[in-house]
C-alpha cells in the first residue's frame, strides 16, 4: 500500500466529508424530529379542542337556553309566551284585577300608572295587554290599555274605570264615550297601540 501524502490527504479529505455530511444529516435529523413533533403536536392539541368544542358546542347552548327558559318560567307564570284572550277572559280579567279601585292623584298616580299597572298584571296572568297612548292637539293625552280578543278584536280600555272606550280620530275622547270632558281641548288627534 502506498501511503504517499497525496492519497492520505484525499482520504482524510473523504473521512472529514462523510464525518461531516454525517454529523449534519444528523443534526438535521434532530432539527426535523423536533419539529415535527412540535407541529404534530400542535396540530392534535388543536384539533382536539375544536373537536371537544364542537362537540359540546350545541350541548351547551342547549342547556344555557333550557336553563334560562326555566328560570323565566318561575319569574312568570307564562314564560315566553303571552296569548291574546277572549273576550270573556279579558272582562273575568278586568273584574279580578284591583287597579281600577286605586285613587287618581295628580302629578303622582295618573292614566299612565294605571295603564301600566293593567298592562303587567296582564301579563303576570299571560294575558297580552297593549299601552295606548292618545295624543290630543295641543300636546297633551291620555293612556288607555287595548287587548286583541280572539273572539271580538281588537278592545280599547279604560283602565281607571274598567271599562270599554271608543277611540275615534277627530273626536273627543270624553264626549265619545260620556266622560266629563277635561279643561283641555281632548279631540283625538291621532292614537298608537304599543304591545
Amino acid at each position: 500500500m502506498d501511503y504517499s501524502p497525496k492519497a492520505s490527504t484525499k482520504v482524510g479529505s473523504l473521512l472529514a466529508f462523510v464525518v461531516l455530511c454525517g454529523s449534519a444529516a444528523f443534526l438535521s435529523y434532530l432539527a426535523g424530529q423536533h419539529n415535527g413533533y412540535d407541529a404534530g403536536y400542535q396540530a392534535a392539541q388543536n384539533a382536539s379542542h375544536t373537536q371537544g368544542y364542537d362537540e359540546r358546542k350545541g350541548d351547551g347552548y342547549q342547556d344555557g337556553y333550557e336553563a334560562g327558559y326555566e328560570a323565566g318560567l318561575s319569574e312568570c307564570v307564562s314564560g315566553y309566551n303571552l296569548h291574546n284572550p277572549t273576550y270573556q277572559e279579558m272582562n273575568e280579567f278586568l273584574a279580578e284585577d284591583t287597579t281600577s279601585l286605586k285613587a287618581y292623584v295628580e302629578d303622582e298616580y295618573v292614566c299612565t300608572d294605571f295603564s301600566a299597572e293593567v298592562n303587567n298584571n296582564a301579563e303576570a296572568r299571560g294575558i297580552r295587554c297593549a299601552i295606548v297612548d292618545i295624543l290630543y292637539p295641543k300636546g297633551n293625552g291620555h293612556t288607555i290599555v287595548a287587548f286583541e280578543t280572539t273572539d271580538r278584536g281588537l278592545r280599547f280600555v279604560e283602565p281607571q274605570f274598567d271599562e270599554e272606550v271608543s277611540l275615534i280620530v277627530g273626536k273627543s275622547y270624553s264626549q265619545t264615550n260620556d266622560y266629563t270632558p277635561p279643561p283641555a281641548d281632548d279631540t283625538i288627534k291621532r292614537f298608537l297601540v304599543i304591545w
